[in-house]
């Protein structure tokens, strides 16, 4: 139990070192959020028609038109 206890923190402190160590590119853009616009959406799902569920005659649905 002890090797994998240590297993793990040495998998998870290389993890966090390599993850510390991310940097941008010195040439990489700068985006400007002043001119963003945000789009949010304001419905779970959109609603396009009642939704009709009905069971099949034939077990691969082959008689059902869509």
């Amino acid at each position: 139990m002890v090797r994998y206890t240590l297993f793990i923190a040495a998998v998870l402190g290389t993890a966090a070192t390599a993850f510390a160590a991310v940097q941008a590119a010195p040439d990489a853009q700068q985006i400007s959020t002043a001119r963003m616009t945000v789009i949010e959406k304001n419905d779970v799902f959109p609603v396009l028609g009642p939704i009709i569920v009905e069971e099949c005659a034939v077990e691969d649905c082959s008689d059902v038109q869509i």
